[in-house]
């Protein structure tokens, strides 16, 4: 066994970042963009819709309806996001929304969505 144990540690640790990486949404909920577009469509007044990219990432093109809150200024500016609704989380590839999201659960927050892919994955329209 002492043979093997420097060969041990550091498996282990391969498979815990393996495992990180492959594992960081569960207990999250994922929607895709175009489950987001039908979302969008319905209109309903129990969904906030929140853009986490930097504002000159918001200004060049955004989803009509979305709401920028930078993630960079989230710690300061989540009370603009209303705790009584379902909040719907985008970013440009879907990396920053799940940090935002595990921040705002962190603020008492819990009925909130990942957007899986974020603006890279959007066949819809755009605004800017």
């Amino acid at each position: 066994m002492k043979k093997y144990s420097s060969y041990i540690f550091p498996f282990v640790l391969i498979i815990g970042f393996i495992g990180y990486q492959l594992f960081p949404t569960i207990g999250v909920e994922q929607i895709s963009t175009e489950q987001l577009a039908k979302m969008m469509t319905n209109e309903a007044d129990d969904v906030f819709y929140v853009d986490v990219r930097e504002p000159h990432e918001f200004q060049e093109y955004h989803i009509e309806g979305m709401t920028n809150v930078p993630l960079s200024e989230l710690e300061s500016n989540y009370h603009v996001i209303p705790t009584d609704k379902t909040v719907v989380i985008i970013c440009r590839s879907g990396n920053r929304s799940l940090q935002a999201l595990n921040k705002l659960k962190d603020f008492g927050y819990q009925d909130l969505v990942n957007v899986k892919g974020g603006m890279l994955a959007w066949k819809g329209e755009v605004t800017n």
